[in-house]
């Protein structure tokens, strides 16, 4: 049993001296590939023909009723009534979702609606066009859903935010501006 390990020890040395000995000179050839298709596929540009499909198109349509990672199904948003609005999911007495809001609010709504909602936020202070006030006019008077598809697609100069901020972190958006909605109203009643 020792003249064997010591064999195999002699031999496993022998090995590396020669694999160390042969590296060391200029390869001539590149090494051999067993799979090349593996290693380099073949590729198609989006609109190039690509004989794999019967209709040769490369650019695929994504199956039907698949849904983009990270979204819910429209159908299992329990917070929608049998073919009526989407209603909130979170509630007011929800505090954790408020100041939730209150970030979301604060890190994209902020820079043109103010910290009051009023419209007066730092772009339209360096001469941008103001917004509309989130707290008087039209906005207290819209529903909740109504607010979440204005931040989900825009509307007039505003952007479209659905892709920045995640459809929860929207409806706690506009549970926050429901309460910077109710201050002035509750400050009014006490003067």
């Amino acid at each position: 049993m020792k003249a064997i390990n010591i064999g195999l020890a002699v031999a496993l040395v022998a090995s590396i001296g020669l694999n160390v000995a042969l590296r060391t000179g200029t390869i001539t050839r590149p090494p051999l590939e067993y799979f090349p298709d593996m290693a380099r596929t073949v590729r198609y540009n989006a609109f190039e023909r690509n004989p794999n499909f019967a209709d040769g198109m490369t650019l695929r349509l994504p199956p039907p009723g698949t849904i983009a990672r990270g979204m819910l199904p429209p159908a299992s948003d329990p917070a929608t009534p049998p073919g009526g609005t989407p209603l909130n999911p979170f509630k007011p007495e929800d505090t954790a979702a408020v100041a939730r809001g209150k970030v979301v609010f604060e890190t994209y709504c902020v820079p043109c609606h103010g910290m009051s909602a009023e419209g007066d936020g730092l772009v339209v202070q360096h001469g941008f066009p103001g917004p509309p006030s989130l707290v008087s006019g039209r906005a207290p008077t819209m529903t909740d859903s109504q607010l979440f598809d204005v931040i989900s697609y825009g509307s007039g100069a505003m952007l479209s935010y659905g892709p920045q901020i995640a459809p929860e972190d929207r409806w706690k958006a506009v549970l926050h501006l429901r309460t910077l909605q109710n201050q002035p109203a509750a400050a009014g009643d006490a003067k």
